[in-house]
């Protein structure tokens, strides 16, 4: 249900957008520091909004991989303290036998 209303927002971002961009069809300016360039405000809405999709999905996607990471290590941290407590529950017998 989560993804559907995720997909809701975007469809309704991305017509915001759209409607917003086709009333917004002048030619501004663009100044760099540098150089300054004219192009239409259609473009720079479009480039804006590309570029924070782009930000948002990168950092989605480390924090995905942060995520998978750290419940990695939970994992590996609790085979290897079920690993010793099974040791420690061995009798001295059981000891013996596994180093012959």
């Amino acid at each position: 249900m989560k993804r559907q209303w995720s997909m809701i927002g975007a469809i309704v971002l991305f017509l915001l957008v759209a409607i917003l961009s086709v009333l917004n069809v002048d030619r501004v300016p663009i100044n760099f520091g540098f150089a300054e360039v004219e192009l239409p405000l259609i473009v720079i809405i479009f480039a804006s909004v590309l570029l924070g999709a782009l930000i948002a999905t990168l950092l989605s996607t480390f924090k995905i991989y942060k995520d998978q990471r750290n419940q990695k290590q939970q994992k590996d941290s609790k085979r290897k303290t079920r690993s010793k407590s099974s040791e420690k529950e061995e009798t001295p017998i059981q000891k013996n036998d596994k180093l012959k």
